[in-house]
């Protein structure tokens, strides 16, 4: 009986290391019979937190609510002036439409602006300048044609003097205008600028038909266009100052919509940025003459086209009484068809400038450009196309 006792305790273990065991894991079904998983429900998705609905409370400077940072959508559209519908604010037309310049925002027509560099700063384009004669649609009537005025001004001595002045046909009292001073060369007058017709290869052509163009296709900022007559101007360079400076100016501003707030000198010197002078050929010589040495103080662009002078323009530039005077945009154009002589002084009194006179930077401020044309109108339309593109 002693002997049977361990055998039996030695049976005891086993069974209950036996029951004690973890039960053995199922068979994994094999993949030529596939047991379909069970489906499990999937688990919900969190309830976004809402914020309740309230009334927008538009901010009229940034178009943004004040309470929550929602930005107006604009779907009501804009008033004549161009503020929203609904949130009231004043659309800047910040960028524009590189074809048509339509604001991109809302819808508003708009105008290029490329500068003296070249680029629209609403768009990006670069501007549409031409080295050679206009397409034939340039002097062809647009669909609106601006007006052409021929009008008599007395000096203060008494003296008449003829211009010529091209209004766009959308002119307007609410719209400020660039005004742009263009003298003519031997042989012409005031008018040569504006509605004469003047002989070409082309036939007959008449210059303020290139401006109607450029308004219909929105290439520049608002702008006026008037011609004098050059006649005094080369024996007295304070003539030609006075006309200028005492009575076409002050004219202009007492007459027209332009920059300037009143006919007084200072008034005048304030809207410099926005008054241009400009000629041709013997024109051009009376621009380097008497604009850019005597009338720095009321005109800020210029544009010079067939014609140089090589006289004291750099030393007056350079002069302690011109330096407070910028120069926003100088232009220079020549014919390659012209007189060689023509184009070699040319060409060198713009390299001259812009080496000896700080404040005219070749390809910022100023520009020296080609046209596939000699000593005609074919070129200087070509040429007043390119610099109001540039100048506005």
């Amino acid at each position: 009986m002693k002997k049977r006792i361990p055998a039996l305790l030695l049976l005891l273990c086993l069974v209950l290391c036996a029951c004690s065991r973890p039960p053995a894991p199922a068979a994994t079904p094999s993949p030529a019979s596939p047991v379909p998983a069970a489906e499990s429900p999937a688990p919900a998705a969190p309830t976004p937190t809402e914020e309740p609905p309230h009334e927008h409370d538009f901010d009229p400077d940034s178009g943004l609510c004040r309470g929550c940072g929602f930005a107006c959508p604009h779907e009501a559209g804009f008033s004549p002036e161009g503020r929203c519908q609904v949130c009231g604010w004043l659309c800047d037309h910040a960028r524009h439409d590189p074809e048509c310049a339509r604001c991109l925002c809302c819808g508003a027509q708009c105008r290029h602006h490329f500068g003296a560099i070249g680029l629209c700063e609403g768009c990006g384009r670069e501007a549409p300048l031409t080295g050679t004669v206009l397409p034939d649609e340039f002097f062809e009537p647009a669909e609106h044609e601006g007006t052409c005025l021929h009008e008599t001004l007395t000096d203060p001595a008494g003296r008449k003097h003829e211009i010529a002045v091209w209004l766009p046909w959308d002119y307007s009292e609410e719209t400020r205008y660039n005004v742009v001073l263009l003298i003519h060369g031997d042989g012409g007058s005031c008018y040569d600028w504006v509605d004469k017709e003047e002989s070409t290869s082309r036939g007959h052509i008449q210059v303020f038909r290139v401006y109607d163009r450029m308004v219909e296709q929105h290439l520049c900022e608002p702008f006026l266009v008037v011609g004098l007559n050059n006649r005094g101007m080369g024996e007295n360079a304070a003539f030609g100052e006075m006309l200028i400076e005492e009575v076409v100016l002050p004219y202009l501003a007492r007459t027209y919509s332009t920059w300037m707030e009143g006919d007084s000198h200072e008034q005048i010197v304030a809207a410099r940025e926005h008054i241009a002078i400009g000629g041709l050929s013997r024109g051009s010589v009376f621009t380097y003459y008497i604009a850019m040495q005597r009338c720095l103080d009321v005109a800020a662009n210029f544009c010079c086209f067939s014609n140089s002078y090589t006289g004291t323009v750099i030393q007056t530039l350079n002069s302690e009484e011109a330096l407070p005077y910028e120069i926003r945009c100088y232009v220079a154009e020549i014919g390659l068809r012209d007189v060689a002589e023509y184009n070699r002084d040319h060409r060198a009194v713009y390299d001259a400038l812009c080496e000896q006179v700080e404040r005219i930077r070749d390809g910022e401020n100023a520009r020296f450009l080609e046209i596939d044309e000699g000593h005609n109108f074919l070129m200087w339309t070509a040429a007043v196309y390119n610099a109001l593109l540039l100048m506005f």
